[in-house]
C-alpha cells in the first residue's frame, strides 16, 4: 500500500511540476489599453489607442480589435445583355463592424492563423451570408474589400513590438488608428497569447467608444426627447431660411 501511495505522489508531483510553467504563463500575461475608451467629437477625424503589456519571453500575442456586430446588405449587380443590374440582394449576419489583426514581426505565425481561431478564415466561418445559394466566397472576398477600402477591415504585420525586460518577460506595444468612419458602440480587443505553437491564454477586453460634445447631446435630444429635438429642428429651419432670404433680398436690390 506504501508503494501504490509513494508512486501516486509522485506521479501527482511530475504532472505540477510540467504544469506550473503554463500557469504561470497565463497569469502573467497582461494588458493596458490607453486610452481607456474613445470619443467621437464633432470634428472626429479618427484617433488612436496604444496597447501594451508583458508576456512570457518566449511567447508571442496576436490582437485583434472587433467591433460591433451589424447585418449588413447589398446588391449584388450582374449583367443583363449589355446592361449591369441589381440582380440580387445578399446580407450577411454577425459581421462586425471593424475588424483589425494585429501581429508581430514573426514569419511562422502567418500559416498558423487559420488553424488557431483568429483572422479573415475564421471570420469567414462566423458570418452567415443569406441567400445561402449565392457563392460564399465571392460574396466575402468583395465584402473585404469593400471593408478595406473603407480601412474598416484589415490585416496589420509588424505592428506589434516586443522590448525584452528580462530572462523570463518582455513587454510588448502596438498602436492602433481607429479610422473618421469609426460608429460609437461597444468594441472588443481580443488578445490571443502562443507558446511553442500552442494556444495558452485567451482574453477579450471591452472597449468602448462613446459620442461626446455636441453630437453627444444631439443625439440625446433625438432619441430621449423628441419633441423639443423636433421644435428645435424648426426653430433653426426658420432662422437659416430667414438669414438666406436676407442675404439673397439684398443681392436682388443691387
Amino acid at each position: 500500500m506504501l508503494n501504490k501511495n509513494t508512486k501516486a505522489i509522485g506521479w501527482a508531483f511530475i504532472v505540477v511540476t510540467l504544469l506550473v510553467p503554463f500557469t504561470v504563463a497565463a497569469e502573467t500575461v497582461s494588458l493596458k489599453i490607453a486610452p481607456p475608451q474613445l470619443g467621437i467629437g464633432t470634428f472626429f477625424a479618427g484617433g488612436n489607442i496604444v496597447l501594451s503589456g508583458s508576456l512570457p519571453f518566449d511567447s508571442d500575442i496576436i490582437i485583434e480589435v472587433i467591433g460591433p456586430q451589424e447585418n449588413a446588405k447589398f446588391n449584388v449587380k450582374g449583367r443583363v445583355g449589355p446592361f449591369w443590374m441589381n440582380r440580387d440582394k445578399v446580407e450577411l449576419e454577425k459581421a462586425p463592424f471593424l475588424y483589425v489583426l494585429l501581429l508581430p514581426d514573426v514569419q511562422k505565425l502567418g500559416p498558423q492563423l487559420p488553424s488557431i481561431g483568429v483572422g479573415f478564415e475564421h471570420l469567414k466561418q462566423i458570418i452567415t451570408i443569406r441567400p445561402e445559394n449565392l457563392d460564399r466566397d465571392t460574396i466575402f472576398d468583395q465584402f473585404v474589400k469593400l471593408k478595406r477600402s473603407e480601412h474598416l477591415y484589415a490585416q496589420e504585420k509588424d505592428t506589434i513590438h516586443y522590448t525584452p525586460q528580462n530572462k523570463k518577460t518582455k513587454s510588448f506595444e502596438a498602436t492602433f488608428h481607429f479610422p473618421a468612419s469609426t460608429v460609437p458602440g461597444e468594441y472588443r480587443i481580443a488578445t490571443t497569447i502562443l507558446q511553442y505553437n500552442q494556444i495558452m491564454n485567451r482574453s477579450v477586453h471591452p472597449f468602448r467608444v462613446q459620442e461626446v460634445g455636441a453630437i453627444k447631446s444631439i443625439h440625446e435630444l433625438a432619441y430621449n426627447k423628441e419633441l423639443i429635438y423636433g421644435i428645435l429642428c424648426v426653430i433653426i429651419a426658420l432662422f437659416v431660411g430667414a438669414v438666406m432670404g436676407f442675404f439673397f433680398g439684398r443681392s436682388e436690390a443691387h
